[in-house]
């Protein structure tokens, strides 16, 4: 079954491998574009509502305070701005769209499959074309975040997990370490990777958006996959699905990499999907 490559940044990619159980906390992508200052109107973003209300009838507003730095006659100025993004939920809460002035993104806490996802990916961006019409794409990224939690799969964490990723984690005291987490990024064939990676103690998380905090210690894999190529490029539904797909397989050829034979059979795997 294993056909981890040497090279997982610009090597092939491997044989995706159903996996029934597999450890996933969440799974998001996202399309970036140049900012759209409306999309901050909610009479602007109606329209947009009203096309996927069908699959999407939760809605609500989260308003996000940050921080600008802005550099004016030679003085560094801190300003406050506040962004508002709009969420839409599927019935049962499980799938959410954001919406702000600069991307749309879709994630899940149930992920099914790269198919599954990418196909309702596409519709959510063909309805943003038909509704808001943003002219040009940024950038577009996926990543997923997958969490061992089970004291039995921390205890054998060194069975599951290949030494590259463990560190002193893989001299057999993960019982006595309380976290241990590295941040990686890079150059990869389709843009740029993010991994983080490592053992959590509980209550802590190292995003609470994607990973929120459990109760236990926890050994976390996060690897956002994305890519700048289509910058500037007209916003193209099809064109957005395969860039995205694209990507999805990078941050799927670091999870293989990553991970032993031992784990994906851990996990429930099952066959390879085409």
């Amino acid at each position: 079954m294993s056909d981890r490559c040497d090279d997982p940044l610009f090597g092939g990619i491997p044989e995706r491998v159903l996996l029934s159980n597999a450890p996933l906390v969440r799974v998001l992508g996202q399309v970036k574009f140049p900012r759209i200052a409306k999309i901050a109107e909610e009479s602007y973003i109606a329209d947009f509502q009203e096309a996927i209300r069908g699959e999407y009838p939760h809605f609500q507003s989260d308003t996000i305070q940050g921080v600008n730095i802005v550099v004016n006659d030679n003085k560094v100025e801190p300003r406050q701005v506040t962004t508002v993004i709009w969420r839409f939920f599927d019935a049962h809460r499980v799938l959410r769209v954001s919406l702000g002035p600069e991307a749309i993104t879709l994630e899940t806490a149930s992920y099914v499959s790269r198919d599954d996802f990418l196909s309702r990916f596409e519709f959510i961006l063909r309805k943003l074309v038909e509704t808001i019409r943003p002219s040009l794409v940024q950038r577009v990224g996926f990543r997923y975040v997958d969490r061992l939690q089970d004291p039995s799969d921390l205890a054998a964490i060194s069975e599951f997990v290949h030494p590259e990723l463990l560190n002193v984690l893989q001299s057999g005291l993960v019982e006595h370490i309380d976290i241990s987490m590295t941040e990686v990024r890079g150059a990869t064939k389709e843009g740029k990777i993010l991994a983080r990676y490592g053992l959590a103690p509980p209550r802590f998380s190292h995003d609470v958006e994607m990973a929120p905090p459990v109760d236990v210690k926890s050994w976390v894999l996060d690897v956002d996959s994305y890519s700048t190529n289509c910058d500037g490029h007209s916003f193209d539904t099809q064109m957005l699905c395969a860039e995205l797909d694209k990507v999805a397989a990078r941050a799927y050829a670091f999870f293989r990499w990553s991970v032993t034979e031992k784990f994906l059979e851990r996990f429930g795997a099952k066959q390879h999907v085409d």
